[in-house]
């Protein structure tokens, strides 16, 4: 019977070992000529591996990265970046009617030209009002020539009278008294009466003052003093006719 060493000095024996041998060293050869050195890795003792399971990877959305695939252009072109506007838009879209009402007042008035006297841009005269404005004129000038209590006064007439203009009340001047203002309507007078007791007991009355006069005669004028109201002409009261200002143009 032959031994262990016996069997390892067998020629097919040692053939086998030489050749095993030389498959190993030749694989190894191999596979560092074609891969290179292998860096190790540090795996932290600590990590874990965890498998996905059949349910979640139902549930990743491959329609959705199939149409994201297929919008993706092909090629790049410049665009506008569109930050800014949208920015804004959605800025404006927080704001309610009165901020934005504000926001425009204020953008209006830092483009028009505006009262020297605190009142605020001056308003648009219609195409057909026939009279020039104080403000159309050389305002500085008239101050310095009038004084500014006068231009003052003037350019509040004026704002009264374009906004009776636009109302379709045709007045294209004024007078002012004690702040208050008298329109120069056509046929119609502001009238202050005066009312005196007689020695018989009866009461009369006169015009104390009149304001207005456009198609009012001196004969009018004549009856009005001797307290009568002329046929065609309409009469005002004084006080309680007359126009504030500050309240009709909404000024503080």
């Amino acid at each position: 019977m032959k031994t262990v060493f016996d069997l390892i000095r067998q020629p097919l024996i040692i053939g086998a070992f030489v050749l095993s041998t030389l498959i190993v060293a030749g694989a190894y050869f191999g596979s560092h000529w074609y891969y290179g050195d292998v860096e190790l890795i540090d795996i932290p003792e600590n990590s874990t591996f965890v498998p996905i399971s059949p349910s979640a990877a139902s549930e990743v959305n491959l329609e959705g990265l199939q149409a994201e695939s297929e919008q993706t252009p092909i090629e790049s072109k410049a665009t506008v970046p569109t930050v800014a506007r949208e920015s804004v838009d959605d800025f404006l879209a927080e704001l309610s009617d009165e901020e934005i009402a504000l926001l425009t007042t204020e953008v209006v008035e830092e483009t028009q030209p505006v009262s020297p006297f605190g009142f605020g841009p001056y308003p648009q005269v219609p195409s057909d009002y026939p009279e020039t404005v104080i403000w159309e004129e050389d305002i500085e000038a008239n101050i310095s020539q009038y004084g500014s209590e006068a231009m003052k006064a003037a350019e509040l007439m004026d704002r009264i009278l374009i906004k009776l203009w636009n109302q379709g009340h045709r007045a294209t001047s004024a007078s002012m008294e004690e702040g208050l203002v008298y329109p120069s309507f056509p046929n119609t007078v502001f009238v202050r009466w005066k009312y005196i007791e007689e020695l018989d007991g009866t009461t009369s009355r006169y015009a104390a003052a009149i304001s207005g006069g456009v198609g009012v005669s001196d004969s009018d004028y004549d009856d009005l003093g001797d307290g009568i109201i002329p046929p065609g002409i309409t009469v005002l009261d004084y006080n309680s006719d007359a126009i504030d200002p500050y309240t009709f143009l909404n000024l503080n």
